[in-house]
Order: C-alpha cells, then sequence, then structure tokens
C-alpha cells in the first residue's frame, strides 16, 4: 500500500506518487525541526530549506504551520496502514487474529514512522503545540486499543474474570510507543521479535489458557 491511490479506484499516476512523496518529506522535515528548535522557532521558510522545496509548495501541498501538526498524525496513518488493519479487525472473526493485526498495527506504527513519532514525542515536552498533537496521537493509540478489546468482547473471546476496559488498558500498555523504545531501542530487539513478544504476550493475558493458537500456515 503507497496510501496515494486515485479516488476513483483508478492506479496513482506519477504525479500523484511525486505530490505524496513531497508531502511526506515536507513532513519529515517539519519534524525534525520543531524536534530541534521547537514549534514556535521553526518557520515555514526553514521548513521548506529542509525538505527542499518553496515554500509556496508547503502552502499547496500541507497548509499552514499549524495544520502541518494535523498532517503529521494523518501521514503516520498512512504510512503504517492504520485504516486498513482497523478494518480488518473490525471483520474478524478470531480473537487470535484480531490481537495479531492490532500487534503489527503498532508494529508499523513505530517501525515506519519512527522519525515522526520521535519529533513529536520530543518536542511535546518543550512545546504545547507539539504536546496537543502528541496528546492527540495517544488518544488514538487508546481508542484502538479500545476497539481492539471491544471486538474481543464481542467474539466472548477474553477469559473468564476479565472485562474489556480492562482488557483495553492491557492491549495500550503493551502496544505503546514506550513499550516499542524500551524493546527495540534499549533491549535491541528487532521489531520481528518485538512483535513475536507481544502478540504472545496478549494472548496469554487477554484469552483462556484453553483456547491455543492454531498453527502457522493452518
Amino acid at each position: 500500500m503507497n496510501g496515494v491511490a486515485a479516488q476513483d479506484g483508478s492506479r496513482p499516476n506519477r504525479r500523484r506518487i511525486q505530490a505524496a512523496q513531497t508531502r511526506r518529506d515536507i513532513i519529515l522535515a517539519a519534524s525534525k525541526l520543531f524536534t530541534q528548535h521547537g514549534y514556535a522557532h521553526t518557520s515555514v521558510a526553514d521548513i521548506a530549506r529542509e525538505a527542499g522545496v518553496a515554500v509556496q509548495t508547503i502552502y499547496a501541498s500541507v497548509g499552514t504551520k499549524p495544520q502541518l501538526i494535523t498532517a503529521m498524525l494523518d501521514e503516520v496513518d498512512t504510512i503504517a496502514e492504520i485504516p486498513e488493519l482497523a478494518a480488518r479487525i473490525q471483520r474478524s472473526q478470531d480473537a487470535h487474529e484480531v490481537i495479531s493485526l492490532m500487534v503489527r498495527l503498532t508494529r508499523q506504527l513505530n517501525e515506519r514512522c519512527r522519525d515522526i513519532i520521535t519529533g513529536l514525542r520530543s518536542g511535546a515536552h518543550v512545546d504545547a503545540d507539539l504536546a496537543v498533537a502528541y496528546a492527540a496521537g495517544a488518544a488514538r493509540h487508546r481508542d484502538g486499543a479500545a476497539i481492539c478489546a471491544q471486538r474481543l468482547a464481542r467474539l466472548n473471546a477474553l477469559r473468564p474474570g476479565l472485562d474489556t476496559a480492562t482488557a483495553a488498558t492491557t492491549i495500550a500498555v503493551l502496544l505503546s510507543t514506550d513499550s516499542y523504545a524500551q524493546l527495540h531501542t534499549e533491549h535491541g530487539w528487532p521489531y520481528e521479535r518485538c512483535e513475536q513478544w507481544l502478540r504472545d504476550t496478549l494472548n496469554q493475558l487477554l484469552l483462556p489458557t484453553a483456547t491455543p493458537e492454531p498453527p502457522k500456515g493452518s
């Protein structure tokens, strides 16, 4: 998935692909500069120089500087293919698949969007606007965890005694950016190992022990 398909379902042409890449370059440049210098001390001209585009290109492609923050969150969703995976979670009739898809979603988010997440996270400590954006991203994560837990509850798949709210909190905490930062950055685990461990751990914590995960490839 490249996130630039035409709305009418046709294959994206070269111009659309280039426009999407330019938008992505601008967002990454803004994220980098916001982290290094702060939102207030970064001008649109600074972002244009970093991205290698004209100032007018930023306004045409993304919008004003405040709109760049919202665009960062939207770009994260596109790069990580979150809408597609979220839709599959809602359609799935298998509890193990629901958990696997949620773990894959957060892996792709942290693996593919590390620069943007790091930029928002670092800048949030010193800049009020970036703090609002980072909080919005955290709220999206909690909402996604709640949706996953609710899907498991509708499938009657949660282990006895586990309520939906506790399941949602468990998912949100284990699949947070902090967890990935510790596993991948601090402990050096590759993302594949992170995904496997988080999936297995959530299966153990959320599902009845008498519900073994199907063998791979079955």
